[in-house]
């Protein structure tokens, strides 16, 4: 990955954080303060932009890492939409621990963004490549889980 990547990345980090709050800020406007509302859109619609110049930016910089980046934001969507309906027992990511994997009988072991066992006792993954595998709790091994 190029050097300015990952300070690109915080960037865009820090910026949604910002714009998250002005979002907060705009539904607690009384309605009938339209130019401070106004003021709070231009805001959070330049915001917008300067996350999409600083993606464009990273793309320019390092093409695999911008792929990789706009594969793992699919797969966060496809996940959260798959795990709409399903009741998990435990979710693990490499924040809680450092790391996160799950292995299976077959000794292949998965690194993870997301592992969650669901309470019927299959698991749900979301790998580091962005991709979503689910797997029967037979497949993976009991409280083998990193």
């Amino acid at each position: 990955m190029h050097p300015q990547v990952e300070t690109i990345l915080k960037k865009i980090s820090y910026i949604e954080m910002d714009m998250e709050l002005h979002k907060q800020i705009l539904f607690s406007i009384p309605s009938d303060q339209k130019d401070e509302m106004e003021k709070v859109m231009h805001t959070i619609a330049d915001k917008k932009q300067l996350v999409q110049d600083l993606r464009c930016e990273i793309k320019r910089l390092d093409p695999a890492a911008y792929d990789q980046i706009i594969a793992i934001e699919k797969g966060t969507q496809d996940f959260k939409a798959m795990a709409r309906d399903k009741q998990f027992s435990r979710v693990d990511t490499p924040d809680d621990t450092g790391t996160c994997s799950i292995t299976l009988n077959d000794g292949t072991s998965l690194d993870c963004l997301v592992a969650a066992k669901e309470e019927n006792g299959n698991w749900m993954v979301l790998t580091r490549e962005g991709k979503v595998r689910q797997f029967p709790g037979g497949l993976v091994k009991q409280g083998d889980i990193s």
